[in-house]
């Protein structure tokens, strides 16, 4: 258990192409998550999780029927985000309870996440799936705040502090609705990364 209880550090960085190395995950898992509430950084969510299918272009509905015995639900409180940190307060909760709420939810977000390490730092890489398709995302999570961090070179640009994409925002906004004004955004501004979280460095491709 980490001193800082129930924040979380993490950083997030959008992928525009899937790395191989996300296939060395040999359990990558479908999550399907709804939010109760979200406000001026404040969100309350329900989310399923459990082994990803093989085939991933279901509907919405007939994914979630996938989450069956193996199923995990929880529920979590969180807070504003500010330099990469963030409250989080995560509670288990009965999968059935999960799932029921999740599949009356009218916004829900699917995504399947591979695990990997790389380096000394633990990576997820989630796949978004539906209406926030085509987005793919990176984040790293540390006990404590992540400094001195080596960004991957299948990281594009840094969007720890984008509130785009964070996945309440995500469930009501779906990311196929705006994906390529934000191309042509990112085209314009160029890459960027967060600069007071120590030294970045950059893997090399």
């Amino acid at each position: 258990m980490s001193d800082f209880g129930d924040f979380e550090f993490e950083r997030k960085f959008l992928v525009l192409d899937m790395p191989a190395v996300a296939a060395s995950d040999p359990s990558p898992v479908l999550i399907a998550q709804a939010y109760l509430f979200a406000a001026d950084g404040y969100a309350v969510r329900v989310r399923l999780q459990g082994p990803a299918p093989a085939g991933l272009d279901a509907s919405p509905a007939e994914l979630l029927t996938t989450l069956g015995d193996d199923a995990i639900g929880t529920m979590t409180a969180k807070g504003p985000a500010a330099g990469g940190t963030r409250y989080e307060a995560e509670r288990e909760l009965d999968a059935l309870v999960a799932g029921q709420i999740v599949s009356r939810a009218a916004h829900v977000v699917l995504k399947v996440r591979s695990s990997v390490w790389l380096g000394e730092d633990g990576w997820i890489i989630d796949r978004f799936l539906a209406g926030n398709a085509p987005l793919m995302m990176a984040e790293v999570e540390r006990d404590g705040p992540v400094v001195d961090l080596t960004i991957p070179s299948f990281c594009t640009t840094e969007v720890s502090e984008d509130d785009r994409f964070r996945n309440e925002y995500l469930a009501e906004h779906p990311f196929g609705t705006w994906a390529e004004a934000y191309r042509r955004e990112l085209d314009t501004a160029g890459p960027r990364f967060v600069g007071s979280l120590g030294r970045n460095q950059f893997e090399s491709s």
